[in-house]
């Protein structure tokens, strides 16, 4: 009998890294969520799939959830950065890899 798998189990099995060029186009379709590298991506977008809005806005509040800027973008992103992503309908989530290359500012 195989385990049913919860919502976060389910998500993690849907990331992936990807670079940067091509999540542009969610970008500029203004549903790119960008999380900071210090929380973790699979929990925030459990909240979302499982419309924990008090808990997203918590993190909203803190500035740990946006929506992609241009200048966030020009600051964190070159055609070969590449950030770790999961698709929550409508929004596509994606945090920076550790292993992305730095901007220089």
């Amino acid at each position: 009998m195989k385990e049913k798998l919860n919502t976060k189990q389910k998500l993690n099995l849907e990331t992936a890294t990807i670079p940067w060029k091509d999540l542009q186009i969610c970008f500029a379709q203004g549903k790119l969520l960008i999380v900071e590298q210090s929380v973790d991506l699979l929990e925030t977008a459990t909240h979302i799939a499982e419309n924990s809005t008090e808990k997203l806005e918590y993190l909203i509040d803190l500035n740990k959830v946006a929506f992609a800027t241009p200048k966030w973008i020009k600051q964190h992103c070159c055609d070969n950065t590449i950030l770790w992503a999961v698709v929550v309908a409508p929004y596509v989530m994606a945090q920076l890899s550790k292993e992305s290359p730095k901007i220089k500012a």
